[in-house]
């Protein structure tokens, strides 16, 4: 530092003496007098609570026992001897597997042989081995002799008997005699009744050759058929039977005229009217027609003796004075027993 510069330095000391010559300062911190805290609250004597009691001494313990004495663990006990390892034994020579053999082709063991050849032997009528085999065969055990009693409906055919006579109901009454158990064939008698309303072409015509109002009329048709029956089985429940013959019929025709007369006609009250009346105008009866039939059934088992069956068959009737045939188609069902 060069000797201006001190002077300068020097000369400022100088002047700035009396000014931080007459600076005041501050006095030296003094804290306050000691105070007392102010006195806590007591309660009065009487609110204050008892004082706890002294705490007493507790109660003696006798000292603890010193465990019992234990023995000493026993003395050192000396390892076994060192045994040596057996030694190494070297492992079999390797032996090849025996080649692979085909198994033998499966063979079906041979069927047994059959039986040798009896010749059938028709057993003696009405044994009991050949009533048990009939009923082993058919499901239906033998009777000679058996009722049958039937119905159902007779079907016209034929533009001849179509004209003048409707489908009618039928019912009928029968036997059927197997002579032997060992041939299924066996005969049968069959006696019906048919019952056939007349058409109304039939009516006119009769009105015409009577010369009266016929209105209703109906023809009845009653006889009986001779028939062979042929049984069939199907299986052990049900047979099938064939059976076809001859047989004889007659005819027997009732007209009936209607006229009308007054009088009174209740229907839920009574009031004034015309009624109609029948009478018989006319009653005709033919002889015995022959016929002809064959017809197809099948029967089943309901239980020893009785048997349902249900039958069908075409009936032919040859009609007196060269009047031609009259075809029918009875269906019938009934019970065997």
């Amino acid at each position: 530092m060069n000797s201006k510069k001190l002077c300068a330095l020097g000369t400022a000391l100088v002047l700035a003496a009396p000014a931080l010559a007459q600076q005041t300062y501050p006095p030296p911190y003094q804290p306050p007098p000691y105070q007392a805290p102010p006195p806590q609250y007591q309660p009065p004597v009487e609110y204050q609570p008892p004082a706890p009691p002294p705490p007493q001494a507790p109660a003696y313990q006798p000292p603890p026992q010193a465990p019992a004495y234990q023995q000493a663990p026993p003395p050192y006990q000396q390892a076994p001897p060192y045994q040596q390892a057996p030694p190494y034994q070297q492992a079999p020579p390797y032996q090849q597997a025996p080649p692979y053999q085909q198994a033998p082709p499966y063979q079906a063991p041979p069927p047994p042989p059959p039986p040798p050849y009896q010749p059938y032997q028709a057993p003696p009528s009405g044994s009991s081995s050949t009533a048990q085999t009939y009923t082993q065969q058919q499901g239906i055990r033998y009777h000679p002799w058996r009722v049958q009693i039937e119905g159902g409906y007779t079907i016209t055919q034929g533009s001849t008997v179509k004209t003048l006579l409707n489908d009618g109901g039928s019912g009928g009454l029968g036997i059927t005699w197997f002579p032997t158990a060992a041939i299924p064939l066996g005969f049968r008698v069959d006696g019906s009744y048919t019952s056939h309303p007349q058409t109304l072409h039939a009516l006119d015509l009769a009105s015409q050759s009577t010369g009266q109002n016929i209105a209703d009329g109906y023809t009845d048709i009653y006889g009986g058929d001779l028939d062979a029956e042929i049984d069939l089985h199907l299986g052990t429940r049900s047979r099938e039977y064939f059976f076809g013959g001859i047989g004889w019929y007659r005819e027997r025709t009732v007209l009936k005229s209607v006229t009308y007369q007054q009088g009174t006609i209740c229907w839920f009250y009574c009031y004034p009217g015309y009624y109609p009346v029948y009478s018989t105008a006319q009653t005709s009866t033919t002889g015995w027609l022959n016929s002809w039939n064959v017809g197809i059934g099948f029967e089943f088992p309901l239980g020893d003796p009785a048997s349902f069956f249900i039958d069908g068959r075409f009936l032919r009737i040859k009609q007196p004075n060269n009047g031609g045939n009259w075809d029918f188609i009875p269906i019938r069902v009934g019970i065997r027993f």
